[in-house]
């Protein structure tokens, strides 16, 4: 089958992943509303919550009361530093903040408190590294009875400061402990997911994908394309062929698009099983989803039809192909003016058959031939009558494919339910169970 299309790549999808993970924990929120509308929900929501979680980090910093257990001169210097984050002294920030951690006998009261200020200090430098390793400390040393909703704001500004500090694997890593804690930023599970499929940890990528869309499902939301892509990348990645073709038909029902169907039709050619006598029906749902795009398929769709006993296919077909200018020129000219002639030799002796066809045509087998005769002249209300009555008759010896046929008679007469409750019907031979179910995804969009 002479297809040719786009497939899905891990190549394709790194930029897009990394553009993702940065669009949702960036900090120069203006320039990335304007440049992406469609994230900005997204961006301005996590964007929210780490604001948040640093006001939680001075909060719990503020200065120093006297009822708090704390050294004075620990307090001195604490609220030394405080004062120059307040003023936007960054530099003197940091080092009093380090240097307060740094005194002797520091207490197990005194640290976080410290910690809490050269967090902050340090993102509002951006000084990402220290930040990180500061609110992981922090964090990490954090008493077993701590709340978790003491941690999760902490975590959000520690997941902000890894990325920024392009330390993937620590971003990973407390994400999985956020949504432990039942944190309830819902980009952080994207994020995640986002940053293992950089990482190349396609098992991983695999496993967070299949709990986002069951909670995606419990939601009634729909999986977003891009993490579908994403999953879909990494089931290649690991050869796993059945979960890609599942993907690729999520893809096709919730984001259809000419080249989703370009990827997914060619593959049920693929299929070992194939029925090769179906492979004409291939063509016909590579021409309903506009992905006829060159000679050699309107050649070699044009052949099968013929082989069919189905002129009146072939001729269309051929003949859409040089209105489009696809056919008739260079090289090839020739030999497409010679199947023309060909195919246009075929119809007029088959026009002049049907009538005894007609007359002839008495059970079942016969029936079915001839409603696929008016099928291919596109006559959909006789085809599908003759199908009905070849049906009803039994005894057929391709059911399946008269029923794949018939529910494309129904389709095109626009009866939708009709036709997926015909196509439901089809036992027997995996290849025209497939393409119904492809045809019933079509008939839905």
């Amino acid at each position: 089958m002479g297809i040719h299309c786009n497939q899905l790549t891990e190549a394709n999808l790194q930029y897009i992943v990394t553009e993702l993970i940065s669009m949702l924990f960036m900090t120069n929120i203006i320039f990335q509303f304007k440049k992406s509308a469609q994230c900005s929900h997204g961006l301005k929501l996590i964007w929210r919550l780490t604001l948040a979680s640093l006001t939680f980090c001075l909060c719990l910093s503020a200065p120093v009361s006297a009822q708090t257990p704390i050294r004075p001169e620990v307090a001195k210097s604490l609220q030394a530093a405080q004062d120059a984050l307040k003023a936007g002294q960054l530099d003197s920030a940091l080092a009093l903040s380090q240097q307060t951690l740094t005194m002797p006998g520091i207490t197990a009261v005194e640290k976080p408190l410290i910690q809490r200020t050269l967090a902050v200090a340090a993102l509002q430098a951006k000084n990402f590294p220290l930040a990180a390793s500061t609110l992981e400390n922090l964090i990490q040393e954090m008493p077993d009875s701590t709340p978790a909703a003491q941690k999760r704001p902490l975590i959000e500004s520690l997941l902000n400061a890894s990325q920024q500090a392009q330390d993937f694997p620590k971003l990973v890593d407390w994400a999985r402990i956020y949504l432990k804690l039942e944190g309830s930023n819902p980009s952080v599970r994207p994020v995640l997911i986002q940053t293992l499929s950089v990482l190349k940890r396609h098992d991983e990528v695999v496993q967070e994908m299949k709990e986002k869309m069951r909670l995606d499902e419990a939601a009634k939301e729909k999986t977003p394309e891009s993490e579908l892509r994403m999953l879909a990348v990494s089931q290649r990645q690991l050869k796993d062929d059945a979960g890609y073709n599942s993907t690729l038909k999520r893809l096709l029902q919730n984001y259809p698009s000419k080249a989703y169907w370009a990827e997914m039709i060619p593959r049920v050619a693929r299929q070992a099983n194939f029925n090769a006598r179906l492979d004409l029906d291939l063509y016909r749902l590579l021409e309903q989803t506009g992905n006829m795009e060159d000679a050699y398929e309107y050649v070699d769709m044009a052949n099968l039809a013929l082989k069919a006993g189905l002129p009146a296919e072939a001729s269309r077909v051929l003949e859409q192909a040089y209105a489009t200018g696809l056919m008739g020129k260079g090289s090839d000219a020739v030999n497409h003016q010679k199947l023309r002639q060909q195919i246009q030799l075929r119809l007029n002796e088959d026009e002049k058959a049907l009538p005894a066809l007609e007359k002839s045509a008495k059970d079942a087998n016969a029936l079915a031939s001839l409603a696929d005769v008016y099928a291919a002249k596109q006559k959909w209300d006789q085809s599908q009558t003759l199908y009905s009555k070849a049906l009803a008759m039994g005894g057929l010896r391709r059911e399946a494919e008269t029923r794949l046929h018939a529910g494309i008679a129904l389709f095109r007469l626009g009866q939708k339910a009709e036709a997926n409750t015909m196509w439901d019907s089809i036992q027997g031979d995996a290849t025209a169970i497939e393409l119904a179910q492809l045809w019933k995804t079509l008939s839905a969009q």
